[in-house]
């Protein structure tokens, strides 16, 4: 469809000299051509709702898939932490608390090493060195324990 037709008796054609021929169109020809561009653009992106709906779906699924996958590295890791500690005979609450790698190597060593100072902890036992032993070397207070020995001697006796 062409932008410009030839008019009606109310308009008139004209020659510019160069022989091409101008054509003057009305309001109601000029609103026809408008409304008919419009039609066309609207036409051409009239899906454009229906696609938004689709990639806004589209990066839901993404998301969900990202936090699926999220969940199933740390089930593995969970799994990982919990085959290296029952190998290692390492309680559920020191697994928990002390097994923190991200790695098998890593978990593999730290548990090795709990396991390392768990066992040197049996062998040797709850031990506190100085526990029960007395420590009073203070010469100062001999003389004071003598004075009071003696005040109270004389005490006696009378």
């Amino acid at each position: 469809m062409s932008d410009t037709t030839s008019t009606t008796d109310d308009s008139t054609a004209t020659d510019g000299g160069d022989g091409k021929q101008e054509t003057v169109l009305t309001q109601a020809d000029v609103d026809r051509i408008v409304k008919d561009r419009i039609a066309r653009v609207e036409a051409k992106y009239a899906d454009y709702n229906d696609l938004k709906a689709k990639a806004e779906g589209a990066k839901s699924v993404e998301q969900k898939l990202a936090e699926l996958e999220a969940k199933h590295a740390e089930a593995e890791a969970r799994v990982l932490r919990s085959e290296i500690a029952t190998r290692h005979g390492i309680s559920a609450e020191d697994r928990d608390l002390f097994l923190t790698g991200s790695d098998a190597d890593a978990l593999e060593a730290q548990a090795k090493r709990l396991a390392e100072r768990a066992a040197d902890q049996k062998k040797n036992g709850n031990r506190a060195p100085k526990e029960g032993g007395t420590t009073t070397t203070d010469d100062g207070e001999k003389d004071l324990r003598a004075f009071a020995k003696n005040l109270f001697a004389s005490a006696q006796t009378e």
